[in-house]
């Protein structure tokens, strides 16, 4: 199988190697290729490409890992010069509305797109990383990762963009869960009981992730204003520690939002679903879906 790949730096080196050892024939393309692309391209013996209109007529497949700021003008070039029947998958981390328009292009070209979002640090585990992808032609992405080691998962009944949008959401989560921890641990190192905070968050592992979320949303819905107290005195806490607080303050806020907004308009249900909290709050924040 012939893959152009455009864009030679880490994702796209990380996926040409092992794409190379399973006998794939690879084309590199970058506009300005950096002295390890061209180094990792004379090691294999391969041509790099400044052209995309020059690089992926001829491929099987094209893989773009550029940036997600240029995601939408690469595919739009490279779309335009693939045959037909051909595959593109899009490995940038752009906006999930562009990704959406690139693959309507593709759809109107009669090429298949796929979004595939990497969710890890590739740099760490290379084409080991967990990967997700969605789009019309999904099952040939996942073979073709497949022969490269790389692990695939589809996003079930997912269109391309899902995966993007799934992986911006999951870096929302896991960033600001990250810096709220960073916050609470220096507090509790400065007071001397860091060991013991382990024991008192020890009850949040006693229920599964899902059920943990859900339980969060649907109480935050409930319970915003007593809960709302917790917060500032917690950031009262924390500031008359000396200690940095950046995240406390955003959580107050949301807090009192919710808290007004159940006092003007309280939820008629006492003990509401998930989807119920949800679509309260999208209903009192005035967001329309």
């Amino acid at each position: 199988m012939k893959i152009g790949i455009i864009g030679a730096g880490e994702v796209g080196l990380t996926y040409a190697r092992p794409w190379s050892s399973a006998g794939h024939d690879i084309v590199l393309c970058d506009l300005k290729p950096s002295p390890r692309a061209q180094a990792f391209a004379t090691q294999l013996g391969l041509d790099i490409s400044t052209s995309i209109p020059d690089a992926v007529p001829e491929c099987d497949v094209v893989v773009s890992c550029v940036f997600g700021t240029v995601s939408l003008s690469v595919a739009e070039q490279a779309l335009g010069s693939m045959r037909k029947n051909a595959l593109f998958v899009d490995m940038t981390t752009a906006d999930p509305a562009q990704i959406r328009i690139a693959a309507a292009h593709a759809l109107a070209l009669g090429i298949a797109y796929v979004d595939v979002a990497i969710l890890g640090a590739i740099a760490l585990t290379h084409e080991k990383t967990n990967l997700l992808g969605a789009g019309a032609g999904l099952d040939r992405a996942i073979t073709l990762f497949a022969s490269a080691g790389a692990p695939l998962k589809a996003v079930e009944d997912g269109v391309a963009g899902d995966a993007a949008a799934l992986k911006i959401l999951r870096s929302v989560f896991t960033k600001g869960l990250e810096a709220l921890t960073i916050e609470c641990f220096m507090a509790a190192e400065k007071q001397g009981v860091t060991g013991k905070l382990h024991d008192a968050l020890s009850d949040i592992d006693q229920a599964s992730l899902p059920d943990f979320l859900g339980a969060l949303i649907r109480t935050h819905v409930v319970h915003a204003p007593r809960r709302l107290k917790e917060v500032e005195e917690a950031e009262r806490q924390l500031r008359a520690a000396n200690m940095p607080v950046a995240v406390l303050p955003g959580v107050r806020d949301l807090f009192q939002r919710t808290a007004g907004q159940i006092e003007s308009s309280p939820s008629d249900v006492a003990a509401p679903t998930v989807q119920e909290a949800l679509d309260w709050l999208f209903k009192a924040n005035g967001i329309s879906r």
